[in-house]
C-alpha cells in the first residue's frame, strides 16, 4: 500500500467518528489521480440530514488534502436486502445485516 492510501484511510476513519448513522449500509471510497470519490449507500429514503452528514464527512476528508485534490460525494439509495456491489474502491464502512 502506498503512503497516500494509508493517509487516505486514516483521514476517512477520523471523518466517520460520530458521523455514521443507522440507515447507512455501506461507504466505499477511492482516491486516484488527485480525485477523491466517496460513495454512500443508504437504506430507505434519503433525507436532507443524510445528505448533510455525507457532505460533512466529505468536507472533513478533503480538508486533510491540498488544493490539488477534488472531491466527489455520491449518495445512493440501496434498500436492504438488495445486495451491495461496488466494482472498485475501498469499503470503509459496512453495516452488519442479517
Amino acid at each position: 500500500m502506498t503512503e497516500l492510501t494509508n493517509y487516505f484511510k486514516l483521514s476517512i476513519q477520523r471523518a466517520l467518528l460520530g458521523n455514521v448513522t443507522s440507515n447507512m449500509r455501506s461507504i466505499v471510497a477511492e482516491v486516484k489521480n488527485g480525485n477523491i470519490q466517496l460513495f454512500f449507500y443508504f437504506d430507505g429514503e434519503i433525507l436532507d440530514d443524510d445528505e448533510e452528514t455525507a457532505s460533512q464527512i466529505g468536507t472533513e476528508v478533503i480538508a486533510d488534502f491540498d488544493d490539488s485534490f477534488n472531491l466527489d460525494v455520491n449518495i445512493r439509495r440501496l434498500d436492504y436486502p438488495d445486495p451491495l456491489r461496488h466494482a472498485s474502491g475501498i469499503c470503509i464502512f459496512l453495516r452488519k445485516e442479517s
